[in-house]
């Protein structure tokens, strides 16, 4: 009941809040063409009234736009409360997506960064933020190979994400 009419859920997630447990789910449509289908992903929250589950977010991409969904929760904005760090496959052969941050309290992206050969983790237990790892290539790496990774952490302000740290990975 969480997704659209004759949807299939491909995940779901739970983020613990100041406001109670949050539930994600996400979701393909049918379709013919197994590499563009129609995906998704709403948060819903519990209400102690009926209707109990209200959506509070929807993001719905048409046929194409995306290959994949992936959400991990996390507190990455140092608020007690578990954010939404949500992959969207955009495919490619350097793993490509965007990699967006929604606070779960408000419901609301608080991030957005589209890369290839690369990913976006939580800070590590203790240390709320975000850590973008990236290859770096030379001239001459071939794809498989890069010279470098580049690790920048990146931690919230309440208003902004402001990069606190940088570093080079030398391969």
């Amino acid at each position: 009941d969480l997704v659209p009419e004759g949807a299939d859920v491909t995940g779901e997630w739970f983020g613990l809040t100041d406001e109670g447990v949050m539930v994600l789910v996400a979701w393909v449509e049918p379709g013919i063409d197994l590499f563009r289908l129609a995906r998704g992903f709403a948060v819903w929250r519990r209400h102690a009234s009926p209707p109990h589950w209200r959506v509070g977010l929807v993001a719905r991409h048409d046929a194409g736009e995306i290959q994949e969904i992936q959400i991990l929760t996390a507190d990455v904005t140092g608020d007690g409360s578990d954010d939404a760090l949500v992959f969207e496959g955009l495919g490619g052969s350097g793993t490509c997506g965007r990699w967006i941050v929604i606070d779960l309290i408000l419901r609301k992206e608080t991030y957005r960064r589209e890369i290839c050969d690369g990913r976006i983790d939580p800070g590590p237990i203790g240390s709320p933020g975000l850590v973008l790892t990236e290859s770096v290539y030379r001239r001459g790496d071939a794809h498989c190979c890069p010279s470098a990774m580049r690790e920048t952490t990146l931690t919230w302000t309440g208003r902004a994400w402001r990069v606190t740290k940088r570093s080079l990975i030398e391969g």
